[in-house]
């Protein structure tokens, strides 16, 4: 998919693009001390809420009943706007099933229904409110998907949903579900497994995009997404869940992402991040161009991370600009190895606060060159030996690290 290519080139930027550009800067100071303190503070951190399984629903009455391969496809291509209920059974297509008039469909069992190709949610036009709720996504053949995506969402489909649904790529299709049509996209309650690139992406693709019906996230279990080689996409990929317009994501977990546990940035403004588990991922969260105006909060980063939170720099292939403006980043547990917060250089107005940082190596923040960004009240009496609570140089290792 060309997602990686057309908005993700500037994420290289934490193994490439920072020896070009940070890296030849010489190390400074913070441009304001207001409101920052490197001293160790006591701090009680809220209870993270992990996230909820797939549950069982009430199935709607009044429904066409499907038992068969050629009756969803038909089912799907009858020119009007059904309510399908899927019999327990395999599910299979020479290609991807498509939804382009708006079907809201049921598996009448949760997980009974198992498809064995993707489905694509919108078209070129067509009615919004498509749904899908309790199926179980088993695609082992990149053929049987649009673009690559198990689940894709795109064009008409606005105020989709997926809820209550399941999905395993087996390690060879690219990504588990992708939303080009974030308008009042809701997800709940979804659990995603074994892809090459994605494991759940929001994004429009737009960095001009706005909405006034922002995306909402809840309950999401994201796991194992990985190149062959891990690492090998420098991080135009390899991201468990990529965030790119307004909206809320609740309780989510991401385990053995290769490059980016939570990636963010496009049209990333005025969102919310909360109750957020990240462990065996080289990045926690990546923020990056352009991600604004974003609460990050109750968060915790366990064993193999080794950036926390990375901001990315003011790259001048994206104008100068900062990838990350006016962000807070808040009740979070860090116990990574490196860095627990690195803002890069140009980031600006960025806070960090009531935060705990233990077992980091070098620093518990580093603020690079950074533009008023504010840190307080935040704990570092667990660091390693010789780490610093805040470190004002360029993270030289960055490119070793990887």
């Amino acid at each position: 998919m060309s997602l990686g290519v057309a908005v993700g080139l500037a994420c290289a930027g934490l193994f490439a693009a920072s020896e070009a550009g940070c890296a030849s800067a010489s190390p400074g100071s913070p441009r304001s001390a207001a409101m920052t303190s490197p001293t160790s503070a006591p701090v009680t951190l809220s209870r993270v809420r992990r996230p909820r399984a797939p549950a069982p629903y009430t199935v709607p009455r009044y429904a066409l009943r499907v038992s068969s391969s050629s009756g969803l496809t038909a089912a799907l291509s009858n020119g009007r706007r059904d309510t399908l209920v899927l019999a327990p059974g395999i599910y299979d297509s020479s290609g991807d099933f498509a939804n382009r008039e708006g079907d809201r469909i049921y598996a009448s069992r949760l997980g009974g229904a198992v498809l064995k190709a993707g489905i694509a949610l919108g078209g070129n036009n067509g009615p919004p409110g498509a749904l899908i709720r309790g199926l179980n996504f088993s695609v082992s053949d990149p053929r049987k998907t649009l673009d690559g995506d198990v689940i894709h969402v795109w064009g008409s489909a606005s105020r989709a949903q997926v809820l209550d649904t399941r999905i395993d790529g087996h390690g060879v299709i690219d990504a588990g579900l992708v939303v080009h049509q974030p308008s009042g996209f809701v997800a709940r309650r979804v659990v995603a497994r074994r892809f090459r690139s994605y494991g759940i992406v929001v994004d429009p693709s737009n960095f001009n995009y706005t909405t006034r019906h922002p995306f909402s996230l809840s309950d999401l279990r994201i796991t194992r997404v990985s190149r062959t080689v891990p690492g090998s996409s420098n991080g135009t990929a390899e991201a468990c869940l990529w965030l790119g317009s307004r909206g809320t994501v609740q309780r989510v977990s991401v385990h053995n992402c290769a490059i980016s546990g939570i990636w963010t940035g496009t049209a990333m403004k005025s969102a919310r991040i909360e109750d957020a588990t990240i462990d065996h991922s080289q990045v926690g969260i990546y923020i990056e161009h352009f991600t604004t105006g974003t609460t990050f909060r109750r968060l915790r980063f366990a064993a193999g991370v080794t950036r926390g939170v990375n901001a990315e720099w003011a790259n001048r292939a994206q104008g100068g600009r900062p990838a990350s403006v006016d962000n807070v980043i808040e009740d979070a547990y860090f116990r990574t190895s490196h860095v627990g917060v690195y803002l890069d250089q140009g980031t600006t107005r960025t806070v960090v606060r009531h935060c705990v940082f233990v077992g980091q190596d070098w620093a518990g923040i580093g603020d690079f060159l950074g533009v008023d960004n504010r840190y307080y009240d935040n704990n570092f009496d667990g660091l390693a030996s010789g780490a610093v609570p805040v470190s004002y140089e360029h993270d030289s290792a960055g490119r070793e690290r990887r």
